[in-house]
């Protein structure tokens, strides 16, 4: 195999206001000599239930190791809180004609990746550019990191030293093209392209390989059964599968009746798949298929009430972002179906709400407005906005939208991509 370009800090250096051949810091940069806050542990949820590689029961309160917090696609941090609001900009970098996927964050470091197929190790506190890595082009995918590797997707995966960004080992897939990473007990899942394969860490070898063409999403179960979310009759139905990894046939497929023309999002809790499918809230049985209706939002418009991200579940409500014409998110009680007596849905802002929610031990996180620019911060018990950030006041860039973001307890990280380029921004507590 033809050896990639991998260029450290030594050869590519991106200092605030200064510019390289690499990516380039803008306005908004500081010389902050904040203490490194990435941590080193192992991620989980909160729930004490899954962690990156099931080794370790603590959550590290600066990292988010891949596209979706969890490999369960959960999105709640309980043992961790978000930065105070509102935010101010720490530092800000812009790339012309490229776009870039979607921030994990470990070891220190920013990971994102562009579609000149190139992965990028920025420096959190600083944003100096700490390394770099090159293979041919492909469409950007968010990567995932461990405290061992960083898993960088084109047409192969790459485990990559995450300090050093030295090659450790790579599989060719044979297929390139958008995917996704989830990595759960030394095993990392990938989609691409249609294409779906397990693959040991250990052995540094594919086990399992699938397909299922037009997948939208994938989660991995606590026992490791692979999750499939994809369009079907030309995208206006889907259908959700679930691999069991040890077997060449898939375990049960379900599929709503009728055309559902949503539902392209999935979260994995005790078990049990959550999906937004139109306007109810389904839960489908990991383990048989059976799928059961279990909240129904009221129709105020013509638009159906949620959108395709998942839902987010944390101390027994469900949180469903929601387009225009409604309150930014709904909010119901598992138990009953019924919004919670102390939630106010007219003290919230308007959809469109884009990306799935993301709750810490007291704050719910929601992406908004058009574009989904708007970062609002609510309280999630009563739905009452505690401060908003509006990302494109730190962006010489418009019309874009926010591509991916990473919550830490003092920062928040985001992409953007917009015609002319895009973006890796860093706001943190004024």
């Amino acid at each position: 195999m033809e050896r990639r370009s991998n260029r450290t800090r030594r050869q590519w250096l991106v200092a605030c206001g200064g510019a390289t051949a690499g990516l380039t810091a803008l306005a908004g940069c500081t010389d902050s000599d904040d203490e490194d806050d990435s941590g080193n542990g192992d991620d989980e949820d909160g729930d004490g239930e899954q962690t990156v590689d099931g080794d370790s029961d603590e959550a590290a309160s600066g990292t988010w190791p891949m596209s979706r917090f969890t490999a369960d696609n959960r999105m709640v941090a309980e043992d961790r809180s978000g930065p105070d609001g509102p935010l101010e900009e720490r530092w800000t970098i812009e790339m012309d004609e490229v776009n870039f996927s979607g921030p994990v964050v470990g070891n220190g470091l920013v990971y994102v990746a562009d579609d000149r197929s190139t992965l990028h190790a920025i420096e959190l506190a600083s944003s100096e550019t700490e390394w770099e890595f090159d293979d041919a082009e492909a469409s950007p995918t968010t990567p995932a990191v461990t405290n061992d590797a960083i898993y960088f997707l084109t047409d192969t995966l790459y485990a990559i030293d995450p300090e050093k960004g030295d090659e450790l080992w790579s599989i060719e897939l044979g297929s390139s093209g958008s995917g996704d990473i989830r990595v759960f007990e030394d095993i990392v899942y990938v989609h691409n392209d249609g294409e779906l394969y397990a693959i040991d860490v250990s052995n540094e070898a594919i086990i399992w390989e699938g397909e299922a063409g037009e997948t939208q999403d994938i989660a991995v179960g606590d026992d490791g059964t692979f999750y499939v979310i994809r369009r079907t009759k030309n995208g206006h139905d889907y259908e959700t599968i679930a691999f069991n990894i040890g077997e060449d046939d898939n375990q049960w497929t379900y599929s709503p009746s009728g055309n559902v023309s949503s539902g392209f999002g999935l979260l994995i809790r005790d078990g049990t798949i959550y999906i937004n499918e139109m306007d109810t809230v389904i839960a489908i049985d990991g383990k048989t298929g059976e799928a059961k209706d279990i909240i129904e939002y009221e129709q105020t418009s013509e638009t159906v009430p949620t959108t395709g991200s998942a839902p987010t579940i944390v101390n027994g409500t469900l949180y469903s972002a929601a387009p225009t014409g409604y309150s930014a998110v709904h909010a119901a009680e598992l138990e009953n179906g019924e919004e919670p007596t102390a939630w106010h849905s007219d003290a919230l802002e308007s959809g469109p709400t884009g990306h799935q929610p993301f709750v810490t031990d007291d704050t719910l996180y929601i992406w908004r407005d058009f574009g989904y620019v708007h970062l609002d911060a609510l309280n999630p018990e009563t739905g009452e906005q505690q401060w908003t950030t509006h990302t494109t006041d730190h962006l010489n860039l418009i019309g874009g939208t926010i591509k991916g973001y990473a919550i830490l307890e003092e920062s928040v990280l985001f992409t953007y991509s917009a015609g002319s380029g895009s973006a890796i921004g860093a706001l943190e507590a004024e």
